[in-house]
């Protein structure tokens, strides 16, 4: 991610890869290359029954994107075992950054094949977990290794501080490994795998809104089924029609003034009722038409036409912690962007088209056309996932699951188009989704 390139500043508690030279990357990379020629002589156990052919097609795709250790190593077994993960993270009910944290950890441990003999000490299956994590039936099965795993990760990590700590550190952390830098460079191809494998899942997005009289909203919907199963609505105004939104964490929403004042919003609750703090400011000249974060410490703007970022470095920031603005570029005429995940937009254009950004270390993008005929929608957002949910001027949501939202196509998008979420009764003049990532 870009976020250690752009400062030295940043504390160690923002959602970054660990910073390292290329070398030391290309080390971690052959570091698992030699994992994958040693794992092969192992014995192993099956993971979530014999692989099948969705299996064996989903590795050959992931083995034209994966850029790290196991690019073009990728096997149906391999990805029968990082689904019994996801499977497992996604039961406990956590979000897709728990699945990225668990997937970089076998990546680096096992190459994500569950080993059945003792060939590391007494290390054992998906995570590589000792004699001392349980027994050895227990740790050769996947679903019961991935919630210990967990386990310890809350255990070390409480009130959810993992989703914003630094992914290796909390492999790290969990794991006591001898080689602390080599989870961190395998960040990228597991947010890789993850996005592959989930699918819609059952995950529960959650959307953040603003009406025009000023008064907030929230709703839950189940991403597998499309049903949104929670709307509530404020009965206090923030005393004025916010012009941008953005939401940091399930209780912490930006937004910006018709004065071009920014202010952090603080949720106390959004259960059965949404009530919210005063706004606290946070400083003038924010004259930015739309606003998203991508829960990895970037805070991204448009205003007229010019696509900025800022780094946010505190879960609930004061002003001195939404700063280090950087330029992108001009020509960023878009009527609606959102964050699809760590330095990735999609958006849709005033021209009425889907596009997909990547924002690089140093500050280049790339960009392309995903589809057309996008110009009934006035909004999109994105918890992550591959999930996508545009509003309709006339009050209706409409889903959509990108199958690799990095891969800059949009061949893979499959639309619900027979199956909203709703058909009229988003009236919202702003929305912004609940980072799942962290």
């Amino acid at each position: 991610m870009r976020l250690a390139a752009r400062t030295s500043a940043v504390v160690a508690a923002l959602a970054m890869m660990t910073a390292g030279t290329a070398q030391a990357a290309t080390d971690s990379d052959d570091a698992v290359k030699a994992r994958v020629a040693q794992v092969a002589a192992y014995t192993t156990d099956p993971c979530n029954g014999a692989p099948t052919s969705a299996d064996a097609a989903a590795a050959s795709k992931l083995n034209g994107v994966l850029t790290q250790g196991l690019k073009g190593d990728m096997t149906a077994y391999r990805v029968s075992c990082a689904r019994a993960v996801i499977d497992a993270v996604q039961k406990r009910g956590l979000d897709e950054r728990a699945a990225v944290i668990a997937i970089t950890t076998t990546i680096v441990e096992s190459t994500i094949e569950n080993i059945s003999e003792k060939v590391d000490h007494s290390s054992l299956g998906l995570f590589q977990q000792l004699d001392s994590w349980g027994t050895a039936a227990q740790r050769l099965t996947p679903s019961w290794a991935t919630n210990k795993f967990l386990d310890v990760m809350e255990d070390f990590y409480p009130n959810g501080s993992w989703r914003t700590a630094d992914i290796g550190d909390v492999c790290q952390r969990v794991q006591r490994s001898a080689f602390p830098d080599r989870y961190g460079k395998q960040t990228l191809d597991a947010q890789r795998i993850v996005d592959e494998l989930s699918g819609p899942g059952a995950v529960t997005a959650g959307i953040y809104g603003a009406l025009s009289d000023g008064r907030l909203t929230y709703s839950t919907i189940n991403s597998a089924t499309g049903d949104r199963t929670k709307t509530v609505v404020s009965s206090a105004s923030l005393g004025f029609a916010p012009k941008a939104l953005a939401t940091l964490n399930f209780n912490t929403l930006l937004v910006t003034s018709p004065t071009a004042q920014l202010y952090r919003v603080d949720i106390i609750t959004n259960s059965n009722s949404l009530a919210f703090s005063e706004p606290t400011p946070l400083g003038g000249g924010w004259t930015h038409d739309m606003l998203t974060y991508d829960g990895y410490g970037h805070l991204y703007g448009i205003a007229n036409g010019t696509l900025m970022s800022y780094v946010v470095s505190r879960p609930k920031p004061a002003a001195s912690q939404v700063g280090q603005r950087v330029v992108i570029g001009d020509g960023f005429t878009m009527r609606t962007i959102a964050a699809t995940g760590d330095d990735w937009l999609i958006g849709i254009s005033t021209a009425g088209v889907l596009r997909s950004y990547h924002i690089a270390a140093d500050n280049s993008w790339t960009g392309v056309t995903l589809a057309d005929r996008w110009s009934t929608f006035d909004r999109i957002v994105s918890p992550g996932y591959g999930l996508y949910y545009a509003q309709t001027r006339d009050g209706a949501l409409y889903r959509y699951f990108d199958h690799n939202p990095y891969d800059l196509n949009g061949s893979d998008i499959e639309g619900f188009g027979t199956d909203p979420v709703d058909t009229q009764g988003w009236t919202q003049i702003q929305l912004s989704a609940q980072p799942l990532v962290g």
